[in-house]
Order: C-alpha cells, then sequence, then structure tokens
C-alpha cells in the first residue's frame, strides 16, 4: 500500500473518529449532561425545585454551568461566522409608566394593590389546566391546524415568542394582551440583560416600555439558528427538557376586544398604516383617507369593530400574511402540544398565578410580579361589545378561535353563539 492510500486513509479514520466523537458528547450530554439541574415545577414533575443562585453570583455560576460549557463547544465547532451575544444597551432607568387619561382607560391600567382572593387550591388548579390540555392535545377527535406537526416541523421564526433565561433555566412564552409587559420585564430581570445606570434593573417597573418590546432585548428561540446553526434545534429540546416552561393565557374573545381598544382606538400610527387603512378601504368603502392617524381621528374616521372581525375572517387576510401577534390565537403563538409547559397561568387569576409561579420558580425572594396589572375589558363586556356583531359572524369567529377556547379550559361562549 503506498503512503498516499495510507495518508487517504487515515484522514478518513481521523474524520470518523472525530465525527463517533461529537456523537458520543451529544448523546451523552441529552441523557447526562445537566440531569442534576432539572428545574420542572413539583406540580408536574416527583422531584423537587433546587435553589436558583442568589442575585450577587455570577451568571451561571450554578444553573448553567454545564450548558454553557455545552454552548461554547457548539460555537467552537461552529467557527468564526456564529453569531456573539448580543450586547444590550445600558439605559437609564425609569419609574413607573406616565399614562393619559384615554391611554390609562383603553390599556386598563392599574397600579394599586389588591388583597387577591386565594385558591384554596392552587396546585390542583394547575394540575387541571394541564391535564385539559394534554387530554385535547393527545385527542384524535379534536382536530386544528398544525396540532399533528412536531417540534421539529414547527419552523424556527415561529418560535419568536420563546424567551429564554439561561440564569434560572426558564423558558416564557408570551401571547399579547396577557399582561405580556410585566412578565418581559420580570424576564429581563431575572435574565440581567437590560442595564440601568450601570447595573441590572432589579425592579421590573424601571424598565421603560420602548425597551421590554425590543426584539434585541431578549434571547428567543429563533435566535439559535443565528447563534448554533446546525446544533441549534438540539439545543433547543435540551433546554425544553431541562427547563421551567410557563405562558399566560385568558379568554379568546376578550382577548380580542382587548387588542382592539388599544390598537385601534388609541392614535397608533403603524397600526393605522398597516391595518385600519387597508380594513376601512375594503369594509367601509373609503377610497381616499387622510395621510395620518391624527388627522383620521380628527375627521372620526376609525376602524369599527364590526370591520376588526370582518378583517379575521375575511380568507385574503391570512393569504397575505399570518396574524398579527396581538390576535393571532395563543396555540399558534406557543405551540403547546409540542411544548409540555409546566405552568399555564390565566389574567383572570393574575394575581394568584404570579405569586405561585415566581414561588415556585424560587425567585420571590429576588423581586415581586408589577402590583396588579388589570386589563378592565372585562368578559361580562363581550355581550355588548358583540351585540351588533351577526350571528353567522360570531360564530365564524368562534370556530376561528376554539382551539384555544378547549386547549385552554375556557367556557364555550353560548349565549353568543346561538339567537
Amino acid at each position: 500500500m503506498d503512503t498516499m492510500t495510507k495518508s487517504r486513509l487515515f484522514r478518513l479514520w481521523l474524520v470518523l473518529g472525530s465525527a463517533f466523537m461529537i456523537l458520543l458528547i451529544i448523546v451523552y450530554w441529552d441523557n447526562m449532561g445537566t440531569a442534576h439541574f432539572s428545574l420542572h415545577t413539583a406540580l408536574s414533575r416527583p422531584h423537587a425545585l433546587k435553589p436558583f443562585p442568589s442575585p450577587d453570583s455570577a451568571p451561571g455560576d450554578v444553573f448553567t454551568s454545564s450548558l454553557e460549557t455545552w454552548e461554547s463547544f457548539v460555537r467552537e465547532k461552529q467557527g468564526p461566522l456564529l453569531g456573539k451575544r448580543v450586547e444590550q444597551p445600558s439605559l437609564p432607568a425609569s419609574s413607573k409608566p406616565v399614562l393619559g387619561n384615554l391611554e390609562e382607560s383603553v390599556r386598563g391600567y392599574d397600579w394599586s394593590s389588591h388583597a387577591a382572593q386565594q385558591s384554596p387550591d392552587p396546585d390542583g388548579r394547575q394540575a387541571e389546566r394541564r391535564s385539559v390540555l394534554r387530554e385535547f392535545c393527545a385527542n384524535t377527535s379534536f382536530v386544528f391546524p398544525t396540532k399533528e406537526r412536531s417540534f421539529d416541523d414547527i419552523p424556527s421564526y415561529e418560535l419568536n415568542h420563546l424567551i429564554v433565561d439561561d440564569r434560572h433555566g426558564v423558558i416564557y412564552c408570551y401571547v399579547p394582551k396577557v399582561a405580556c409587559t410585566n412578565w418581559k420585564r420580570v424576564m429581563i430581570v431575572l435574565s440581567q440583560s437590560l442595564s440601568g445606570q450601570g447595573a441590572p434593573y432589579r425592579d421590573p417597573l424601571d424598565i421603560p416600555r420602548e425597551y421590554v418590546h425590543n426584539s434585541s432585548t431578549h434571547l428567543t428561540f429563533n435566535k439559535f439558528w443565528r447563534r448554533y446553526g446546525k446544533f441549534s434545534r438540539h439545543l433547543m429540546k435540551i433546554k425544553l427538557k431541562k427547563y421551567t416552561k410557563f405562558l399566560f393565557v385568558r379568554d379568546p374573545f376578550v382577548r380580542l376586544i382587548s387588542a382592539f381598544r388599544s390598537k385601534f382606538e388609541l392614535e397608533n400610527e403603524e397600526f393605522y398604516q398597516k391595518f385600519a387603512v387597508p380594513m376601512l378601504k375594503r369594509y367601509s368603502n373609503h377610497t381616499s383617507l387622510p395621510a395620518s392617524v391624527s388627522e383620521a381621528f380628527s375627521a372620526g374616521l376609525k376602524v369599527s369593530f364590526a370591520n376588526f372581525i370582518q378583517y379575521l375572517l375575511d380568507p385574503h387576510t391570512e393569504k397575505l400574511a399570518p396574524f398579527n401577534e396581538h390576535w393571532r390565537q395563543a396555540h399558534r403563538l406557543c405551540h403547546p402540544c409540542q411544548i409540555d409547559y409546566d405552568f399555564v397561568g390565566k389574567l383572570e387569576t393574575l394575581d394568584q398565578d404570579a405569586a405561585q409561579l415566581l414561588r415556585l420558580l424560587k425567585v420571590d425572594s429576588l423581586l415581586r410580579f408589577p402590583p396588579s396589572y388589570r386589563n378592565r375589558t372585562a368578559s361580562s363586556w363581550e355581550e355588548g361589545w358583540f351585540a351588533k356583531i351577526p350571528l353567522a359572524w360570531r360564530q365564524q369567529l368562534y370556530k376561528l378561535y376554539e382551539a384555544d377556547f378547549v386547549l385552554f379550559g375556557y367556557p364555550k361562549p353560548e349565549n353568543l353563539l346561538r339567537d
């Protein structure tokens, strides 16, 4: 055997050996690497929660050391083209949001303290919510689009609502119009991803609203491909297995009313240009409209709730683009049949659920959920809002949001769906 042949064989064995070692590392990590760091709530797992590192400890000192070792290995293998961590801007601290009377009324903020009546069995309530979710995800007779696909089938751009906190091993799927602004603030405090006056924020309400919804502020699953390349999906699965996952939902029809009020009853230039103008032209036969939202409001030109419902039911809408996140169905944002959530909170029981979740995460000594964010769009308003909406439209709208009603245990609004 000549020297060239031997050299080729040696290189081949070297490549095969390296690939085998990488495979062994991946398999070992998946089964053993962070097993002792598992962080799931006592509601869904037999083992107890482990305490988090103190606020003064360095990032990842306790919980994420093994994961960071693995991620460093992945970054090294991916080479110099792999994206680096996004550095967050240093921001000045701010006080609680200052809102005008109209915005206060429409958005429904309430910063006062409320002594919420405690449920006698919050653990049982959580167990029931998760049981309902699992039952209908497994029920073959209950079908809706995307239900049967696997996690691997979900494109990365649909994972942009899953916010990851590696410091404490938490994943939060945010649903707009369900107190997500303040839950995002909580995630920023936990992950220490933003600084004010040279130090990470400790009070959620000190974080300016404009940075809370800035996509660069949060590490989300859709950013993994840029950071980890071909290893990204595997890392997502590791974190979904080891981290505590939670989401908050609300009555689907009430959420729609809330979205309509905040986006079309307030002067919002972006939503006026992108949504209100097409709605007014298509459903109200306006051929010429003011150039700005302030001019439109001054002229009394506003999208009606009926226009909004027409837009949601119009097949043309989804052909152009997926629903905006403020009215996209919660199951399309958070994929509850592909992701086994450990905690399902509801806006209707926000005070109790928030306190319970922070205790279960063992971070209740580090921060409190901002006091009683309450949106005054109540379920009792449904009949008034839908009074002038034709019955056939209401029935179609229910079918459009039925999966959210069923999966998250909200009763079918029979009073709206019959004469």
